[in-house]
């Protein structure tokens, strides 16, 4: 009971911390500054992931424990392009309905539209985890980096022919894939959701993945961070996306039950970050909003 006292506490105390510091960096007027001009925050995103990383290297932790790690690098490559395709079903049938609708995704009847096709995504990416060949997926490491590489130039590239290419574009592919998809795995997958399950233990297995409850409050973390993405007092703004918050959740759940097959982060990194960085910038030069 102590172990888990300790690790909750842990936690508890960092994600407090960083919260302070990012409200009180966004109390300056800096980070306003900084999406003027790039459209994205790079120091919070920096203090995010260099947070946790440094809690790591501090405790003198195995990095390899934490999910940093680039064993088996083919295999979780291989899991993360597939994940990415996965993830188009949220992406189209959930973002996609909602604005068909009218609906607003951070509000709480957009935000279960979402979630449902956010629990198909759960169930068709632990159907493909069951099927993954790692003998495949080392034959098709060099036309993974390929796919990889391609995906992330495309907006760039469309940008560019379409003569909208502009530095936040830019930005938008480089923050989105490193920041807000491999940032917000190193924290919450990365260390949130590990040192809970060296506390608690992975007691269960869902179809074929060990899990525990660490998975279950990485995730409930998650949507919390994204509840707070409305709130900013310093400019009057006081309103939590519970919507949000509630599709993220699953989305959690998704690369965090990826995070537990792979024991790294470099699968459901890509799985977070590549459709953000590829869609939410195709949004931007298509003049569509989010």
């Amino acid at each position: 009971m102590k172990n888990k006292l300790l690790a909750c506490a842990e936690i508890l105390m960092v994600y407090v911390i960083m919260r302070l510091v990012v409200q009180a960096i966004r109390s300056t007027g800096l980070l306003d500054a900084e999406v003027r001009l790039l459209g994205w925050s790079y120091i919070g995103g920096l203090f995010q992931m260099g947070a946790p990383l440094a809690v790591i290297w501090l405790s003198r932790r195995p990095w390899a424990d934490y999910g940093v790690t680039l064993t088996g690098w083919q295999n979780n490559l291989d899991i993360g392009i597939k994940a990415y395709l996965v993830r188009i079903i949220p992406y189209i049938l959930g973002i996609g309905a909602t604005m068909l609708l009218k609906l607003d995704y951070r509000t709480l009847p957009g935000g279960v539209l979402v979630a449902l096709t956010e629990i198909a995504g759960i169930a068709v990416m632990l159907w493909a985890l069951r099927r993954q060949s790692e003998e495949k997926a080392l034959a098709s490491a060099r036309s993974n980096v390929i796919t990889l590489v391609v995906l992330l130039l495309l907006p760039i590239l469309i940008g560019l022919v379409m003569r909208r290419l502009t530095l936040i574009v830019v930005s938008t592919v480089v923050w989105q894939f490193v920041f807000s998809g491999f940032g917000e795995e190193i924290f919450l997958r990365g260390y949130v959701q590990s040192r809970l399950n060296q506390a608690f233990g992975r007691p269960w297995t869902v179809s074929g993945v060990q899990c525990g409850p660490g998975l279950v409050i990485a995730s409930l973390l998650f949507g919390l961070l994204h509840a707070f993405n409305t709130y900013n007092p310093a400019a009057g703004e006081y309103t939590l996306a519970w919507g949000w918050a509630l599709f993220t959740v699953f989305s959690g759940l998704f690369f965090g039950l990826i995070r537990e097959k792979t024991g790294s982060l470099l699968g459901c990194g890509i799985a977070h970050g590549l459709p953000d960085a590829v869609g939410e910038v195709l949004m931007k030069i298509m003049g569509w909003a989010l």
